[in-house]
């Protein structure tokens, strides 16, 4: 995770594309941590929207609740890679039942 310091307050924040990177999704980010703590100028373009930025403190303690636990593991549905149920548990459609790959009409 990229996090950045800034030189006025020397905190260190985590933009939303480093917590993206971290699993959070946008509402998550939008009901766990609320607002960003700061808005900094967008570095790769000026006259781009401003970069949202959080604390990392508060991004820890946030990824500790039981909050972003739940969010997170509801997250890791039949859509996330390795999510969804087991294809052994998946019942056979009525008619194909004993069927091989490669056989059938």
């Amino acid at each position: 995770m990229r996090t950045v310091r800034l030189a006025e307050d020397e905190r260190r924040y985590v933009s939303l594309a480093g917590l993206r990177m971290r699993g959070w999704t946008g509402a998550l980010v939008h009901r766990l941590l609320g607002p960003p703590d700061r808005l900094s100028v967008n570095p790769r373009a000026r006259a781009a929207p401003q970069v949202r930025l959080y604390r990392v403190e508060r991004v820890e303690a946030a990824e500790r609740g039981e909050a972003f636990l739940r969010g997170h593991t509801r997250r890791a549905g039949p859509a996330a890679p390795g999510g969804g149920p087991d294809p052994a548990d998946i019942p056979d459609p009525p008619g194909i039942a004993g069927v091989r790959e490669g056989e059938g009409p």
